[in-house]
Parts: structure tokens; C-alpha cells; sequence
């Protein structure tokens, strides 16, 4: 029989060079959050039922990490995506709306006042010297 200590400094040996490995489903609001990102979701209970989870769990557990729930994360992200394409780019707003997951440019158009406080239009005027541009109040 060996001793205790004689076993445990074998195994500590043993292990020691090894790496902690974490669990994928540890880091499942970030995996969603990516997924979201990406337009890999098109349905929240798919992919919860995917991950072995609960659509409950996935929303309160989501809410808790990042504050907001799964589908307004999505919509922000959306109005983020065609914002900055709206000002970074000469494509018109129908093609923006259609290439970032919109029904149409009206559909954008909402999501744009609601996230910027003004109106895709409204990012395409330019900012020169001597203009009246602004960004809206309490927009940013």
C-alpha cells in the first residue's frame, strides 16, 4: 500500500501540466450573443433547444449578463449595423435595410429614430463648417 501523500504528489505530477478546461455551455450568453450577431438565430427557442436550455433560462440568464432581453439585443444590434452603414457608406437606405435583416427601409427607418433619436436622412446630411448639423439631443 502507498502512502496518501506519495499518491497525491503522483497525481499532482500527473496533472500538472494540464490546462483547465472550460465548459462550452458556461459561456452560453456569449455564444448567443455572437450567434445573434452573425444572424445565425432566427428563432430563440431553436436555439435554446440546441444548447439542451430552456427559452426561460436563455432569457433571464441573458437579461442578467448583458440587460436587455435576447430580442432587443438583436434589435439594437440591427439599428447599430445599419447606422454605421448609413454614415460610413453612399448605399441607399433600401439596400442597407435589406442587407441588415429589415422588412424595409421603413422598418429601419424606425429602429434608426429609436436609436439615434433622427432619422436615417438625417445621418446623411453632411457635417461641413458653417452647417446647421447637429446630432440629435440625447441620441448617443
Amino acid at each position: 500500500a502507498r502512502d496518501i501523500r506519495e499518491a497525491s504528489e503522483m497525481v499532482r505530477a500527473e496533472v500538472a501540466h494540464l490546462e483547465p478546461v472550460a465548459s462550452p455551455m458556461a459561456d452560453w450568453p456569449d455564444m448567443l450573443a455572437l450567434d445573434i450577431c452573425q444572424g445565425r438565430v432566427t428563432r430563440l427557442s431553436e436555439w435554446a433547444a440546441s444548447k439542451g436550455l430552456a427559452i426561460e433560462t436563455i432569457s433571464r440568464g441573458f437579461a442578467r449578463l448583458y440587460g436587455v432581453v435576447p430580442a432587443r439585443f438583436r434589435s439594437e444590434w440591427r439599428a447599430r449595423d445599419a447606422w454605421l452603414r448609413i454614415v460610413g457608406t453612399r448605399e441607399s437606405l433600401a439596400c442597407i435595410a435589406s442587407a441588415t435583416g429589415f422588412a424595409d427601409q421603413a422598418h429601419m427607418t424606425r429602429s434608426i429614430i429609436e436609436f439615434t433619436g433622427a432619422a436615417p436622412t438625417h445621418w446623411r446630411r453632411p457635417a461641413t463648417p458653417g452647417s446647421s448639423w447637429k446630432p440629435p439631443l440625447g441620441g448617443w
